[in-house]
C-alpha cells in the first residue's frame, strides 16, 4: 500500500506540474480562485495528535481530496482565505467516506518561500460502511438492508507546512498538512463522535 501511494503521489504531481490547458485550472478561472488543490492523503481514526506516529508507519486507509482557494484579505506576511474541498477517502473494514467541506483559513509567510498555514473547517460527510446488515422478519427470516449510507457531520482543523516554487513555469505550492477532525454522529448510544486524523501531502497550482 505504501509504494502504491508513493507511486500516486508522483503521478499525480508530474501531471499536474503542466496545467495551462488542464479543464480543471479552466475551472478554478471561472471562479475567480486563487489557486486549485489536489492532495493524497492517510486516514486513521485516534483522538487529535494522539495518533500522529500512526499516519506514518501503521496500515495506510488512503484517500483523495480536490478543491480550490480565494483570497479574502491579503497583506505583506499574511493572507486570510477561504476554500472548498471535495474528498473520498477508504477506510478498511470500517467505511469509506465523501466529503464536501469548506475551511476558513490564515496562511503566514515566514520567508519569501516557506509559509504555515491553519484553518478551521466545516462540512458534508456520506458514509458508508462496509459492514452487511440483516434485517429479521416476523417469521425469523432475514434479508439483506440496502446500504445507500448515511449523512453526517465533519468539523476539524487543519495545521499546514508549505513551499512555494515554480514547476514548468507556474508557481505552486508544495505543501504538508495535519487535520484532526470529526464524524458525527457515529454511534449515539457510546461513540457520538468519531476522532479522525489525516495526514494529507499536496499541491496548491496558483493561478494568479
Amino acid at each position: 500500500m505504501k509504494t502504491i501511494l508513493l507511486f500516486s503521489i508522483h503521478f499525480l504531481f508530474l501531471n499536474f506540474a503542466v496545467y495551462a490547458d488542464n479543464p480543471a485550472v479552466k475551472l478554478g478561472h471561472k471562479l475567480k480562485a486563487e489557486s486549485i488543490d489536489i492532495s493524497v492523503f492517510n486516514n486513521q481514526y485516534y483522538f487529535p495528535f494522539l495518533g500522529m506516529k500512526n499516519l506514518i508507519n501503521a496500515k495506510y486507509h488512503p484517500g483523495i481530496a480536490f478543491g480550490y482557494s480565494r483570497n479574502l484579505k491579503e497583506k505583506k506576511s499574511r493572507v486570510l482565505y477561504s476554500d472548498v474541498k471535495l474528498g473520498l477517502y477508504h477506510h478498511r473494514f470500517i467505511q469509506t467516506g465523501i466529503q464536501l467541506y469548506g475551511n476558513i483559513g490564515y496562511r503566514f509567510n515566514l520567508t519569501h518561500k516557506f509559509y504555515i498555514s491553519t484553518e478551521y473547517g466545516l462540512g458534508y460527510l456520506h458514509s458508508i460502511k462496509h459492514q452487511t446488515t440483516f434485517k429479521a422478519d416476523a417469521e425469523g427470516n432475514y434479508s439483506k438492508i440496502s446500504n445507500f449510507g448515511r449523512a453526517q457531520l465533519m468539523t476539524g482543523i487543519g495545521l499546514g507546512f508549505g513551499k512555494q516554487l515554480t514547476l514548468a513555469s507556474k508557481p505552486v505550492r508544495l505543501y504538508i498538512k495535519y487535520q484532526p477532525w470529526f464524524q458525527l454522529p457515529f454511534i449515539k448510544s457510546y461513540v457520538p463522535l468519531l476522532p479522525n486524523n489525516s495526514m494529507h501531502l499536496g499541491i496548491n497550482l496558483i493561478l494568479k
